[in-house]
């Protein structure tokens, strides 16, 4: 798990970083030529971890270490990395309770709950990309803006 006190050098999360990488390449293209195989609609993820990706990527790298490719309780971390990118894993970890919560999000909350400080700070950077669905949920919590008052003309007869 988290290496604790200590930090990865970054020699170390650049391996890591790159390991990552590879191995949700090489699932997603995997996945891609078995739906085209079977005549099927390919995802719309692209093959190749794009930028923002790779921050969550080097994020995880950061906390984690190697211990994401060699250690197997990583697995449904990777999955959900490669089958609906980088981008929805932050949003299923850090706002789960938010979208219904879904148990698979919980396990992958406790899974993360050492990169919950690396998420909220990829959120706060890009809180377009990482909280865009965040505006439409929260808008029903929203006060409503006042109704301006009726202005009275008109509302008798005289």
């Amino acid at each position: 798990m988290a290496q604790g006190e200590d930090e990865f050098s970054d020699a170390e999360v650049a391996r890591a970083t790159l390991r990552l990488d590879a191995l949700v390449t090489a699932r997603r293209q995997t996945k891609a030529a078995w739906l085209a195989t079977h005549a099927l609609p390919v995802a719309h993820l692209p093959t190749r971890p794009g930028r923002l990706e790779l921050a969550v990527l080097t994020a995880l790298a950061q906390v984690y270490g190697s211990a994401l490719v060699q250690d197997s309780h990583f697995l449904p971390v990777l999955d959900a990395i490669a089958s609906r990118g980088g981008v929805a894993l932050v949003q299923r970890v850090m706002f789960g309770d938010a979208w219904g919560e879904q148990s698979e999000d919980v396990r992958l909350a406790a899974l993360l709950l050492d990169a919950r400080i690396a998420f909220e700070v990829l959120c706060g950077t890009w809180p377009e990309v990482f909280m865009a669905d965040a505006d439409a949920a929260l808008a029903g919590f929203r006060p409503r803006p006042p109704v301006p008052p009726e202005t009275g003309e008109g509302d008798f007869d005289d």
